[in-house]
């Protein structure tokens, strides 16, 4: 396979290879697993707890697209008070206006973040952060909007199980290690499939009993079969990550843990279908795209790579972000910073299928912040630590 280096002397290395790239279609199904690489089920599953044991986990991608949501990118700079207190700004984001993750950049003190906005509130959306740039809140705000998203599947062909190290040649071009994924059209869901992502997001290993218990199900017969034929039937998750990086929310655990990441955003806008197909191609050069996504004359990707990798992939992106360097920026992310958020259903009206969005409720809620900013800011002793709990 082109581009795509296997461990040299290695039969076991490729049916893993086989196994992480079945994961990321079918999720840990082991018995559907086994059949398709020939293997007794007995050492699919050893393999898979190896893998456990060294830090992956597994991850449902919730299909957005098939949830009618489209995905804003914003990079933003926070007003000091607020950017002191960001873990409270961005948790409350996600509970009233679709936030899914941020990270802040890097020496900045800016932040990307990212949201799926149910497509009848693009429009409102994008409103509401207007008024929360005049009232101070947001110094200022750059976005663009993407009609797809993906989670990028593991290069496993490139990845050394034993050794847990990634071997691969920049200079070859790549195949598409890609597995095909069901956008589609929207589809009908509930709030009970809602929750059902929400702990696929989090852990797609669990089983159906310890999820049932998770999303509070009384019924399992009514809950297995929301889970099949809505969730699953429905492709309202539409693949599976294997992470190998063993972080969440920028920690690692297992022996990931002794390995250290970066993260480079690379946000591009005004660029042509060519641009776009040729900037994706050299990026994809190395194994380490985690997120990438499109939209009109928009691109989004995220790089996730261990720090050894660092001086090869400043020069991978160097020589790819070139020709549209004017129209692209590349930001250095902080892992230790960052939190990613399941989709959320508080906000999802059972009876209506519809999800609510009331701008004055949430202008209320932010003003509340603003009104405690100007009374830490006239009455508080220099040097008092306030925050809302902050951890970055």
């Amino acid at each position: 396979m082109a581009g795509v280096q296997i461990v040299e002397g290695s039969r076991s290395h490729a049916k893993m290879a086989q196994m992480a790239q079945l994961i990321a279609q079918r999720g840990p199904n082991i018995d559907e697993i086994s059949r398709a690489i020939q293997t007794p089920s007995e050492t699919v599953r050893y393999w898979y707890k190896q893998l456990l044991n060294r830090g992956f986990t597994v991850q449902g991608s919730c299909n957005y697209e098939s949830l009618g949501m489209k995905r804003v990118v914003a990079k933003v700079e926070l007003d000091d008070f607020f950017r002191d207190n960001a873990y409270t700004i961005f948790n409350l984001m996600h509970q009233s206006v679709f936030l899914t993750a941020y990270a802040k950049i890097k020496k900045r003190g800016f932040f990307v973040f990212s949201a799926s906005v149910p497509e009848e509130w693009i429009g409102p959306w994008a409103d509401l952060m207007l008024q929360l740039k005049k009232a101070g809140m947001l110094r200022s705000i750059e976005t663009i909007t993407l009609d797809r998203i993906r989670s990028v599947p593991m290069r496993a062909q490139s990845f050394d199980f034993e050794a847990c190290r990634w071997r691969f040649d920049l200079r070859a071009r790549p195949t598409p290690a890609d597995v095909a994924e069901n956008f589609g059209p929207k589809q009908k869901y509930d709030t009970m499939d809602l929750k059902i992502i929400g702990q696929l997001q989090v852990d797609a290993n669990m089983t159906l009993a310890e999820m049932r218990e998770q999303v509070g199900a009384r019924n399992y017969k009514t809950f297995t079969w929301h889970y099949r034929e809505h969730v699953l039937k429905r492709h309202l998750v539409k693949g599976y990550r294997l992470n190998w990086t063993g972080m969440t929310d920028g920690r690692a655990s297992g022996p990931a843990r002794k390995r250290r990441y970066s993260w480079v955003d690379v946000i591009g806008d005004h660029l042509s279908e060519t641009e776009k197909a040729q900037l994706a191609a050299m990026l994809g050069r190395a194994p380490f795209l985690w997120l990438e996504g499109s939209g009109i004359q928009t691109y989004y990707a995220r790089m996730v790579f261990p720090v050894e990798h660092t001086s090869s992939l400043q020069s991978l992106l160097e020589t790819a972000l070139s020709p549209v360097k004017d129209r692209v920026k590349l930001l250095q992310m902080d892992p230790k910073h960052a939190m990613h958020f399941t989709v959320q259903s508080q906000n999802y009206d059972e009876v209506s299928r519809t999800w609510r969005f009331n701008k004055e409720e949430i202008l209320q809620s932010f003003e509340s912040l603003h009104r405690i900013r100007r009374q830490v800011s006239n009455d508080t002793p220099a040097g008092h630590p306030w925050n809302f709990h902050e951890n970055s």
